[in-house]
């Protein structure tokens, strides 16, 4: 027995939401929250309270005030949860819980430092103009007046009139404005919800005869 190799608890080091030294308020607050968190459990689970009370302050005092207040809090401290609901933990085993506890609000704080980047939306520009891209209404070539459109063309924005297959696209205001407004499908719907009522209304007179 006396070959056997000796082990060395490996030291462990309070994680950046920590404080790496204890000031004189922060010990006697872990002390009280310590009391606290003892009074959470049945006394009589402790061997020795007053050195339970004490470790577990030791504890606590390696870590900032919200970080204690969270932990012992009867709310949302480690008394809320299923494998300390009933037995009190060790130093050790509260030790795991901060360290865990203090990671984790590390991980919140840097990830709450990100700058946030801005939708893509936001930096996209408007396409520049081009001919004909404000031309919305197609006037064929057999329209009444669709010379007259061309001869307007030639001195009109280049943004307003375009020729394609078949005939003139041009700007639906334009062609309003030289009275040769072509068929849009507002017209068409127009069209068709009047005729729609037409046919209603003569198949009402024939059923009232």
């Amino acid at each position: 027995m006396g070959d056997e190799p000796y082990t060395t608890q490996r030291e462990t080091k309070p994680s950046g939401s920590s404080r790496h030294s204890t000031s004189p308020h922060q010990a006697a607050y872990a002390s009280q929250r310590a009391e606290v968190l003892f009074a959470c459990y049945r006394r009589g689970d402790a061997n020795d309270p007053e050195r339970y009370v004490a470790a577990i302050a030791a504890v606590l005092s390696l870590y900032d005030v919200d970080l204690i207040r969270e932990v012992t809090d009867p709310r949302t401290g480690i008394q809320t949860t299923e494998k300390f609901a009933a037995f009190m933990p060790n130093a050790g085993e509260l030790k795991v819980y901060c360290e865990a506890l203090a990671s984790r609000h590390d991980r919140l704080k840097h990830l709450g430092s990100r700058r946030v980047p801005e939708p893509a939306h936001r930096h996209l520009e408007a396409p520049p103009p081009t001919p004909g891209d404000l031309a919305n209404v197609f006037v064929p070539v057999a329209h009444p007046k669709y010379s007259r459109i061309c001869e307007w063309a030639k001195t009109a924005d280049p943004r307003l009139w375009k020729y394609d297959v078949g005939g003139i696209w041009a700007g639906y205001n334009a062609l309003d404005n030289i009275g040769a407004v072509g068929r849009t499908m507002g017209n068409v719907a127009q069209e068709l919800a009047a005729s729609i009522r037409e046919k209603r209304a003569q198949a009402a007179s024939e059923a009232a005869e």
